[in-house]
């Protein structure tokens, strides 16, 4: 290989259009395999990757039964969808809950009847569904099952 001299003139002169856009080109695809680069070495060592890509699968599994479709979740959405239960494929009713009728005949009253009868409910601020409820005990006094059989009826 013969190196030549650059004439200093060629040093100092501006660049042409048709250079500029042959630099900028060459910068953007050098960018662009740097960026994909790094995006593969880091899925690769992620030890989260397996269980990401199950919770996504749960997710849009879930999405298709529930009848949402081109939606586009986020990472941390993702996770929380994997969680999710669809309220019709739950086999639990208010019959499976025993000893708790006070319980029931106020979810129903507060939470299932505004949500189910929402035209009775529509220009009342008073008597609108509550933003949450909060069940407490210790463990195996129900909550999930009431849980669950709440949101199937208000399913």
């Amino acid at each position: 290989m013969v190196l030549k001299e650059v004439p200093a003139d060629n040093l100092t002169r501006p660049l042409g259009r048709n250079e500029v856009i042959g630099l900028l080109f060459r910068l953007t695809i050098f960018g662009a395999v740097t960026y994909l680069t790094i995006k593969w070495m880091v899925d690769a060592i992620d030890p989260t990757r397996n269980q990401k890509v199950e919770a996504q699968k749960q997710a849009e599994k879930l999405m298709r039964q529930i009848g949402v479709k081109n939606v586009k979740l986020s990472e941390y959405e993702m996770s929380i969808a994997a969680h999710l239960v669809d309220p019709l494929s739950m086999q639990i009713t208010w019959r499976d809950i025993a000893g708790l009728d006070e319980v029931i005949t106020e979810l129903k009253e507060t939470v299932i009847l505004p949500v189910q009868k929402r035209h009775l409910f529509q220009n009342s601020r008073l008597l609108q569904p509550p933003k949450g409820v909060l069940l407490y005990g210790p463990p195996g006094c129900g909550k999930t099952l009431i849980a669950k059989a709440t949101a199937k009826e208000a399913g």
